[in-house]
């Protein structure tokens, strides 16, 4: 009974970690192709739309998917190695699953120390911009939004490039 609850639970986190794995490549696909686009084509009302999905928790979700993600995926790492068993990790398929899982450690770590943080920031700059009248200083800020846009999307770009090298090393694995 105890091996059924042990496979019952591993295929169920193994189900959880490829759904969670898959709305965060979606949406971290969908935000760098689609959404900041057409965000930074809106001009001032850009800002507010980024404030209003904050609001409704978007940064929330982003974390939460991304480490469910993570933590899932060492969980089922750990399980595979059978606690980390240096031959299982040095073997064809460990070392796939291994690159695959630093891929998404690295996505995970921009996602949210590159571009969460940058997005944190922007979002406070836009708020400040409203409230200053020195053209100096407007300036000033207006440059400094522009380079953390720009730090967004191409952290957003390195977390794209990971996550695809991390599916496609977790869609092989099994049969290297």
């Amino acid at each position: 009974m105890m091996i059924m609850m042990t496979a019952t639970t591993f295929l169920a986190i193994r189900a959880a970690h490829v759904l969670v794995a898959a709305l965060w490549i979606g949406a971290t696909v969908f935000a760098s192709t689609l959404l900041m686009p057409a965000i930074d084509a809106s001009g001032p009302t850009g800002g507010q739309l980024m404030q209003r999905l904050n609001r409704r928790g978007f940064h929330v979700y982003m974390a939460a998917i991304s480490i469910t993600t993570l933590a899932s995926g060492l969980y089922l790492f750990w399980h595979f190695t059978g606690g980390f068993d240096l031959s299982v990790s040095t073997s064809h398929a460990g070392v796939v699953f291994g690159l695959g899982g630093v891929a998404g450690l690295f996505a995970g770590i921009i996602g949210g120390g590159v571009v969460g943080r940058s997005g944190k920031q922007l979002q406070q700059l836009v708020a400040t911009t409203i409230t200053i009248a020195d053209d100096q200083n407007h300036r000033a800020l207006l440059g400094r939004i522009a380079a953390l846009k720009n730090r967004m999307r191409i952290g957003t770009r390195l977390v794209v490039g990971l996550q695809t090298v991390a599916l496609v090393c977790m869609a092989v694995g099994h049969y290297v």
